[in-house]
């Protein structure tokens, strides 16, 4: 039991780096073999060795950056490597804050000690960086997010981690209520503005564990899936989960596209999972309302454009959860 909840995990570089090199020095000697089968003079030859070598420099540069850089967590201790295999050792306790910063086109975590000196940098492609990431807003790293508003897409998911807050299971009631307030008067201000649809939304929280999201996986009709706890559910499981949903209806059935897929939307709420926090098992992690409320918005608009455009129907389906206006015990 000890072994199964040690805080341990890997970040690595991302297998693209490896595509990329082999696919880069692959080219390279392609190249090279195509110019000694087919000889066209023996000009230019300086033209065209500059360009292979730096090809194969830059295809063996990212297979070197794919197998030595990395960052390897147990517990407080945290080790980097980086692309020439120089190894740095640090705790937890040694990082003073980090930043998430984009430049180039990348998102880049980059963590400096109590003296504000750089530990190091990595970047946000890299398998595992959500989990580090997660991992350090646990343990109450602070954590700077240089986010700029033509840059949003791009930082969601570091916004979604960072803003996102720990709640007790006697809070999941009074937060899910508030937050059923603030959508529905989205949801009703979209209706006054689309009254030409004439139609409705239908609202609420379904509960799930993780288990039956995990079953109900690889199926994209969202509406048919079921939960295995009830609608009164006095004990919250170890593998919660909540999710606010949404339905667009019409003269008492569902709006549906051209493929029979219900016009509707799944926001994840909240979840009960493993916690990174040293000595913590579990934690119940609840979403930024402010970023959920501007998804919401953001979905709704573009649904506002295509409905003109696209063909619905109505058809009358049933439902296999329960959408509550709460959450969590009874």
């Amino acid at each position: 039991m000890e072994d199964q909840e040690k805080i341990a995990f890997e970040v690595r570089e991302s297998r693209m780096s490896l595509v990329t090199g082999i696919l880069s020095i692959t080219f390279a000697i392609f190249i090279f073999v195509m110019w000694l089968l087919h000889p066209k003079g023996n000009g230019g030859v300086l033209l065209l060795y500059l360009p292979l070598l730096l090809m194969l420099g830059v295809g063996a540069a990212f297979c070197v950056i794919f197998l030595h850089k990395r960052v390897t967590v147990e517990e407080m201790n945290i080790c980097y490597v980086n692309s020439f295999k120089k190894r740095k050792d640090f705790t937890l306790d040694e990082i003073g804050f980090c930043k998430v910063e984009i430049g180039g086109g990348k998102i880049a975590l980059i963590l400096y000690d109590l003296r504000g000196d750089k530990l190091c940098k990595l970047d946000f492609g890299m398998r595992g960086m959500g989990e580090f990431l997660q991992y350090l807003v646990d343990n109450r790293v602070k954590t700077e997010l240089n986010r700029e508003r033509r840059q949003k897409r791009e930082m969601f998911l570091p916004e979604l981690i960072l803003k996102e807050t720990s709640v007790c299971e006697e809070e999941i009631g009074k937060c899910a209520e508030a937050f059923y307030e603030t959508a529905g008067q989205i949801f009703r201000e979209w209706e006054k503005r689309n009254k030409r649809f004439a139609v409705e939304w239908e609202i609420g929280f379904a509960q799930y564990t993780a288990g039956d999201l995990e079953r109900q996986a690889g199926c994209n009709r969202p509406w048919e899936w079921t939960s295995s706890l009830g609608d009164d559910l006095q004990e919250i499981p170890e593998d919660y989960a909540c999710v606010w949903e949404a339905y667009l209806k019409k003269d008492g059935a569902y709006v549906v596209n051209h493929r029979g897929e219900a016009v509707s939307m799944q926001v994840p709420y909240m979840s009960r999972c493993r916690s990174y926090q040293i000595g913590e098992r579990t934690r119940i992690r609840k979403s930024d309302e402010g970023i959920m409320a501007e998804e919401i918005m953001n979905y709704l608009e573009i649904l506002s454009k295509e409905m003109p455009r696209r063909r619905y129907r109505i058809q009358q389906l049933t439902i296999g959860h329960t959408l509550q206006k709460s959450a969590g015990r009874k």
